[in-house]
């Protein structure tokens, strides 16, 4: 069994050389990737569409519309921005029509801003996880912030994700390195706000993920053997690899995992178990 709990439908921007322009994958594209792999159910993410300007990922309301004819293999996530209007009553009519979390919160503001705040509060109030991306100055940042919404919110299911959230697993990363290199010396933020609070889940997917992992393979071990009920596999697809190749159908995700030695337990819960824990919690 696998859970992927991060891919999209419609179009993503390619900066890599061996690829340029626009990358659009629709419905049959998603559950192809999913019969290849062997990836039974996946959560689909929006986006907000003006604060990701090298995305086209479908609207709230396309992606359920989608996706509600194999609600038995897709589950989906909305979103909207917080610094927007009616927010309750659009909430509310997204729960009604389908929605099952919030994500990808990828928005131009701090972790903690008042805004913010006041929208995971309306999301609390339906007990919907939010996954969220993560960047330094850019999106929802920064980890050190995160501190005080994951207090605020202790019932709410929280899924990190973005470069922002992966850099910090080494304590000190380098200011203007988002994909930071070499051996794990010392631990960073994730791993106290993983041991501090029950409420934050790590999200493997896209390169920030597999960077995080593949940079020390035998801290790896070690890291997904301690937070094991709070690792999630996902590939962000359709994100394009350095290579040139894309997340989900070329297996690096889940290639690194089965090569990385941990027991089948272990590998157990990050390809579905803590997902099925959040997704389907009562």
């Amino acid at each position: 069994m696998i859970i992927d709990i991060h891919v999209h439908l419609g179009s993503i921007r390619s900066f890599y050389s061996l690829i340029r322009g626009w990358v659009t994958v629709y419905i049959e594209d998603l559950l192809g990737y999913m019969d290849e792999v062997g990836v039974q159910k996946a959560v689909v993410l929006s986006v907000p569409r003006k604060d990701d300007p090298d995305s086209r990922v479908v609207s709230n309301e396309e992606l359920l519309r989608t996706v509600q004819e194999y609600e038995d293999r897709l589950i989906p996530f909305c979103v909207l921005d917080p610094r927007e209007n009616n927010l309750g009553d659009r909430l509310s009519r997204l729960v009604k029509l389908g929605c099952r979390g919030i994500g990808e919160f990828k928005v131009r503001l701090p972790a903690d801003d008042d805004s913010v705040v006041k929208f995971l509060k309306m999301v609390s109030d339906y007990g919907l996880p939010v996954l969220f991306h993560m960047e330094e100055g850019e999106y929802f940042y920064d980890v050190f912030r995160l501190r005080k919404v994951l207090e605020k919110f202790p019932d709410m299911a929280f899924i990190g994700h973005g470069p922002g959230w992966w850099r910090h697993i080494s304590k000190q990363p380098p200011s203007k390195e988002s994909y930071p290199k070499g051996p794990i010396t010392e631990e960073g933020m994730i791993q106290k706000l993983l041991r501090e609070y029950e409420n934050i889940y790590a999200d493997i997917s896209a390169y920030s993920g597999l960077n995080a992992l593949a940079r020390d393979p035998e801290y790896s071990k070690k890291f997904l053997s301690e937070f094991q009920d709070r690792v999630l596999f996902g590939t962000d697809f359709p994100c394009l690899s350095i290579t040139g190749s894309q997340f989900g159908v070329n297996r690096e995700h889940l290639n690194f995992l089965h090569k990385l030695g941990i027991s089948s337990e272990i590998l157990e819960r990050i390809l579905h178990l803590n997902a099925e824990k959040i997704l389907f919690r009562k």
